[in-house]
Order: C-alpha cells, then sequence, then structure tokens
C-alpha cells in the first residue's frame, strides 16, 4: 500500500510538471537580470528577504558570483551559512521548482568549494546536484529549466576519460559532452528564462573544459551584441579573448567594464590588465596594473603570481634591483593554490632566472602578439643558450609560435624536438608539447596517434603546469572516446 500511494504521488507530480515551467515574477525577474549584469548590492537590496524559490536562486547566484570574483573568506562563512540553511528545504520538495533550486545551489556551492580550496566538499556537492537534476528530469520529464543545470554538469562529467568510468560507477554518476552541449542548445534556441545564462555557461565550458575558447568567445560576442552593457558577458568575454590569444580584443572588452559596480568591484580584471600588458611588453602599465590587484584583492591566490609577474616587468625592462625586490615579496606572499602561483614559486626556487628572451617571446606569443615573437626569437643566436633548459624551451617557444599561426609541419617538428630533448628533465615544455601534438593529430584525424601522445602528456610525474596539463589530456581522451 505503501509502494502504490508513492507511485500515485510521483505520477502526480509528472503530471504537474508537464504544465508548470520555472516562471519570475517580475520584481524577480529585474533582480536575475541585476545579477547577470553584476550589479549585486542593487540585487539585495532588491530582494531584502528572499522566500520563494525563485527569489532564493536569485539570491544564491548572486553570492556565488561574490564569492568566486572577490574570494572575500570573511563573506565565504555569512554566505556558507546561508546556503546551509538553504539546503534545509530539501526535506520539504513538492514541486520541480524545489528540486531545481536544490540541484542549483549544491552545483553553484560546488564551484566556491573549489575555488577555496575544499575539493572534497566540491565534488561531494558536484555529485548531490548530478542526483537531485537526475531525480528531477526522470519525475518532471517536461521541465525545461533543468536543462541548464544538466548540460554543465554532463559536460564536467562527460569530460572524464573512460578509464576513469569506473569511479563514475562507483558514485552512480554519468556524463555526456554531446548531450550537455545539445541541452544547451535547446535552451538557446528556447525562450527560457535561463537561456542568456545558459549562453554563458555554455562559452565557459566550451572554452575551460572542451579547451576551445574561441568558440566560446564566438557565443559570448553574440550576446555583447544584442546586449553591449551587459557587464558578466563582457567580463566572461574577456577571459576567453585573452585565452585565444587575443589580447587587443580582450583589452576593449575589459576596458569597457565600469572600475567599480555599485559597491562591488571586480579586482581581478587588474590581474587580467597585467597579463596583457606584460604580453604587449608595456611593463610600467603592467607592474600598475598588477599592483593595483594586489592593493584591492581579498583573496590569496594569484597574489604570489602577480608580485613574481611585477619583478619578471622590472626584469624585462632593465631595472634589477626593483626585480630582487618584488621577487623577494613573491617568495613571501601568497599561496600556492592556483597554477600561477605554483609556477611562481618553482620559478622563484630556482638559481637562475628565465631565458630573457624567450620570456618576452612566451608572453608574446601567449598575447596573440605574433609578429613580434617572431621577431624576438629570430634575434636569438644559439650562443646565447647556455643551458639544457633554454635549448629545449627555444624549440618549445618556435612549436607554440608555428601551432599558433597555422603552420601545422613545423610545429610537429618542434614539439617532437622537446620530446625527445627532454627526457626525465622536469620541465612543462615536454609535457605541454604531447598535449599539443595530441590535439594537432586530433584534428588530423589520427585517434590512435592522438591518444598515444594525450596519455604521454599524462605520463610526467612533477611539473609546473600538471594539474591543467593532465585535465586537458583527459578531457581531450574522454572527447575522443566518443569518436
Amino acid at each position: 500500500m505503501v509502494c502504490l500511494l508513492l507511485f500515485l504521488g510521483i505520477g502526480r507530480g509528472a503530471a504537474q510538471g508537464a504544465q508548470q515551467q520555472w516562471a519570475f515574477d517580475p520584481v524577480t525577474r529585474e533582480a536575475y537580470n541585476l545579477v547577470l549584469d553584476l550589479q549585486l548590492q542593487k540585487v539585495y537590496q532588491l530582494l531584502p528577504e528572499p522566500a520563494t524559490v525563485q527569489q532564493l536562486y536569485v539570491i544564491s547566484l548572486a553570492e556565488t558570483l561574490e564569492l568566486l570574483l572577490e574570494e572575500d573568506g570573511g563573506k565565504y562563512t555569512d554566505y556558507q551559512a546561508k546556503f546551509e540553511q538553504r539546503k534545509e528545504r530539501k526535506t520539504k520538495l513538492n514541486s520541480p521548482d524545489d528540486l531545481l533550486l536544490q540541484a542549483e545551489i549544491a552545483m553553484q556551492w560546488a564551484f566556491v568549494y573549489f575555488k577555496f580550496g575544499h575539493e572534497f566538499d566540491a565534488a561531494l556537492n558536484l555529485r548531490e546536484a548530478y542526483v537531485i537534476a537526475t531525480e528531477l528530469k526522470k519525475r518532471f520529464p517536461r521541465y525545461e529549466a533543468v536543462h541548464k543545470t544538466l548540460a554543465l554538469l554532463k559536460i564536467i562529467i562527460g569530460s572524464v576519460p573512460e578509464k576513469y568510468n569506473w569511479v563514475l560507477g562507483l558514485l552512480n554518476i554519468q556524463g555526456s559532452v554531446d548531450e550537455g552541449l545539445q541541452l544547451f542548445e535547446r535552451l538557446e534556441q528556447s525562450n527560457s528564462p535561463f537561456k542568456m545564462e545558459a549562453e554563458l555557461l555554455h562559452a565557459l565550458a566550451l572554452g575551460y573544459i572542451l579547451q576551445q575558447p574561441r568558440r566560446g568567445l564566438d557565443l559570448v560576442e553574440s550576446i555583447i551584441k544584442d546586449n553591449p552593457n551587459q557587464d558578466l558577458a563582457m567580463f566572461i568575454g574577456g577571459s576567453l579573448a585573452m585565452k585565444s590569444g587575443d589580447s587587443e580584443r580582450a583589452l576593449v572588452l575589459l576596458n569597457g567594464l565600469p572600475e567599480s559596480i555599485e559597491d562591488f568591484r571586480i579586482d581581478y580584471i587588474d590581474y587580467l590588465r597585467g597579463e596583457i600588458f606584460l604580453c604587449k611588453g608595456e611593463y610600467l602599465n603592467s607592474i600598475t596594473a598588477y599592483r593595483s590587484f594586489i592593493n584591492q584583492y581579498k583573496g590569496q591566490n594569484n597574489i604570489k603570481d602577480a608580485y613574481y609577474k611585477i619583478g619578471l616587468s622590472y626584469w624585462l625592462n632593465g631595472n634589477q634591483n626593483d626585480a630582487h625586490s618584488s621577487f623577494k615579496l613573491a617568495r613571501a606572499m601568497g599561496k600556492e593554490v592556483t597554477e600561477g602561483d605554483k609556477y611562481a614559486a618553482r620559478s622563484l626556487s630556482e638559481d637562475e632566472l628565465p631565458h630573457p628572451k624567450l620570456t618576452k617571446a612566451r608572453y608574446s606569443t601567449d598575447g596573440g602578439y605574433y609578429a613580434s615573437a617572431a621577431a624576438i626569437l629570430d634575434s636569438v643566436a644559439p650562443a646565447e643558450l647556455i643551458t639544457k633548459r633554454d635549448k629545449i624551451e627555444f624549440s618549445y617557444r618556435r612549436g607554440r609560435l608555428a601551432h599558433r599561426t597555422g603552420k601545422l609541419a613545423d610545429a610537429k617538428l618542434f614539439y617532437k624536438e622537446v620530446i625527445d630533448s627532454n627526457g626525465d628533465s622536469p620541465w612543462y615544455f615536454a609535457p605541454n608539447a604531447s598535449l599539443q601534438m595530441g590535439y594537432i593529430l586530433a584534428d588530423e584525424g589520427k585517434k590512435a596517434d592522438a591518444e598515444e601522445f594525450f596519455e604521454m602528456a599524462l605520463s610526467y610525474k612533477k611539473h609546473e603546469y600538471k594539474n591543467s596539463i593532465d585535465t586537458k589530456a583527459r578531457s581531450a581522451l574522454a572527447q575522443l572516446g566518443r569518436k
């Protein structure tokens, strides 16, 4: 009898779900739009005491963005307590809206926990979001709002290679990049109230999970075209433009953002500007931007890297004394959590600073200033490459420049030279050369050869960018497995 009643109850829920869809009332819709425009203080003023599911969603999204962008430890404690209170609503789940709220806040806080270094809590919340969203889809199959949640979860989980699927099996979760992309596209072609948010998440997934930043940037550009003053889209677009090697476009987008939005200031913009000016060789502007970031930012991530980059900028500009003073600060300040901070710490632990011309070529290539990079590399005489590291890095920089400029045959030759010369040396040149070789071969349709190089990238034990290179290699293997 109990089973029958439960079955009938679920059946009624499904019937209701066929008609019910997520809807904002006018005030909550205004608040939601303000979140996407990063006017977060106005959101809190508009919804001082959130009560409905939609209001709680909007406030939680605002708090999540604030924590991810500001990294304020004091607010983290306050907002975490509110998150735990919202999770208690789980005992009263009667509608698809309730279920969606629980799935969304779990996913939002998975990202927050990752940001603040609590990886185990992040993984638990990611799994919880998946379980709730899957249950929601099963009980209310015509409830479209869950597609945004499921799309991102399926892409994240689907980026795990086949050989790690046993772990997902233990957790009873399954992903599919193709399904996730299809769900995003369905939402983007609909009248869903989550349409713009889905487009932004889709762009981030393309750029940072699937390593297709140009496609992600193109998607954000279409949003900006229709919404020219949409601050979150411009910020994401600037980040993706930098990842695509289009620093000039990134600078336009970032400079289009206000210095502060009400009482909320995105200090990370100064860090990104510092990166761009370093790539351009405008070292004094780079130093100014990095200092502004350090003076304003409330978090610890990228602080060590910013001090290190200030030192590099002084050094590359010929100011040795200020360079060494900044390197001394870099050794003492910040944490070693992000890839940039880890690279800075490792560089600072070595006796010799990186080769100046190769360093300039590196940042010119990363920023998309290819003519400058080529001129610098052409000016390097063999006698200037004294150490084994310098010789390997020279070939690596040649390979990266050839790859970025579409000279793939040359790129493959340089990458192969790096891999053959590296041996067991603990630098990231050979691991990333292996990764990039895999990308080229995958695009050429040589699946088996590409898999070999992605596996090779994973095989290197210790280097500065192990986490990010391994993640990219695993994601690439997972995508190859679907072809």
